[in-house]
């Protein structure tokens, strides 16, 4: 959004003075230039040991803990918050996902951060999820994934090692995550 508000403010100044061609071009390769710097990913995570987390249910008795799952399969996780679109976005994405690469090597999970679970509850209910859904109440294991973002897509495969990571939603990265799931399988 601030790119959009400079690229209007930098077109108001080049008609007020009457700039040239050359002004034009280099305006458009700045503006590429911050938009591909603002979809930069972190890929500092990747190849690492995901961090150990235990997570409680939102339907169901007791928690899930990374740990156990990670022994026999692959883990897909997208924390959201029900509060934005494009976690609400990526959260359909994901389900999507899901229904057109079914393998019994990956688990899926939905992780909702900073929410209340009579809210939720209701919330998941209204919008009827088929992918399950764990509680990150007070922000830790986002946290511990080095993000303040919403949606934030991790894939750890079975070693236990972060093999995607994402913040944010674009169609290029959904792309990306399609193909990485399928390498998975």
């Amino acid at each position: 959004m601030i790119n959009l508000m400079h690229l209007g403010k930098f077109l108001r100044i080049m008609t007020i003075y009457k700039s040239n061609r050359f002004n034009y071009i280099f305006l458009i390769y700045l503006f590429i230039t911050f938009q591909l710097s603002a979809n930069v990913i972190d890929n500092t995570l990747i190849g690492l040991d995901a961090p150990p987390m235990s997570l409680k249910r939102l339907v169901g008795p007791g928690f899930i803990q990374s740990k156990e799952i990670l022994k026999d399969h692959n883990m897909v996780m997208v924390f959201f918050s029900s509060k934005n679109i494009e976690s609400l976005k990526m959260v359909s994405d994901l389900h999507q996902i899901k229904a057109g690469i079914n393998s019994t090597n990956i688990q899926y999970y939905l992780i909702n951060v900073f929410e209340d679970k009579s809210f939720l509850e209701s919330f998941v209910n209204k919008n009827v999820y088929t992918i399950p859904v764990l509680m990150d109440q007070y922000g830790v294991a986002h946290k511990m994934y080095n993000s303040d973002i919403v949606p934030l897509t991790i894939v750890i495969n079975k070693d236990g090692k972060i093999s995607y990571y994402n913040e944010g939603r674009s169609d290029y990265e959904l792309l990306n995550l399609i193909t990485h799931i399928r390498t998975i399988q």
